[in-house]
């Protein structure tokens, strides 16, 4: 894999930070991202790592922690985003509560699912799952040197498009990088959408594929939406293991 350097990535050993939060931004109707400061603690973080937080003051029958994948950059410096799906859970109350200048636990970084610049990508993404692709898009855009990467992404609606605006902007201006979205219930959108409707199916992939290279295909959404892109990509589309990654997206409700 490729670094900044173009030397191998080095995995940096999980440790305890102190994080300070900065802001929440509302991305969609049902969505959030909490931004924390890393200044001065030396975290350090591959695209596109997780934390697990640990927040205070939190009376949760599944604990006072979560896991999330890392939805900002290495290359922003001193910030660690995260992206979640806003619940009623005690832990997502206490999380959209946090006041700037707040600190929090953060436990990592952990996780192998990294991008790999020099090879071609092809990320498939429901939902929030797209928290980590937004990363590995952002690293890629700000380091430049890097191999064709491909987002196909659906929403249950076009509201729910988390990081539309930014998306589009960084496709417009690197021909290397290509959006796709679709709309699963348009019905539900509230808004006109003339894009694609249905599911990522089977054909949509297939094209993508055969317009890259032997790229690494990476899977991100919860369990039902995962395990069925893996089996299509796996048994109808003879994608090699070797060259499949996957994350589940678990626990919308916590």
């Amino acid at each position: 894999m490729g670094s900044l350097s173009g030397s191998p990535l080095r995995m940096a050993a999980p440790g305890r930070y102190q994080f300070e939060f900065l802001e929440s931004t509302r991305e969609t109707p049902t969505t959030s991202s909490y931004r924390f400061s890393t200044s001065g603690t030396g975290f350090r973080y591959l695209s596109n790592q997780a934390i697990r937080l640990i927040l205070p003051r939190v009376q949760d029958p599944w604990g006072p922690a979560r896991t999330f994948s890392l939805s900002s950059s290495p290359s922003e410096p001193d910030v660690a985003q995260v992206t979640v799906k806003r619940t009623a859970s005690p832990y997502k109350v206490a999380l959209d509560a946090l006041t700037p200048g707040e600190r929090v636990l953060a436990l990592g970084p952990v996780g192998d699912l990294l991008y790999d610049r020099t090879r071609e990508s092809l990320f498939i993404a429901g939902g929030i799952g797209v928290s980590p692709f937004r990363g590995m898009i952002r690293y890629a855009s700000d380091t430049g040197d890097h191999a064709r990467v491909v987002l196909l992404y659906s929403a249950r609606s076009a509201r729910e498009f988390a990081f539309k605006s930014e998306l589009d902007e960084i496709a417009r201006k690197d021909p290397r990088i290509s959006i796709r979205y679709t709309v699963t219930r348009p019905a539900e959108s509230g808004e006109p959408w003339e894009g694609p409707t249905g599911r990522i199916d089977a054909r949509t992939v297939q094209i993508e594929l055969e317009r890259l290279v032997r790229p690494r295909v990476f899977v991100v959404g919860t369990p039902g939406m995962a395990i069925e892109t893996l089996d299509m990509l796996r048994q109808r589309l003879g994608v090699a293991e070797a060259d499949l990654e996957y994350e589940f997206f678990r626990g919308y409700r916590g």
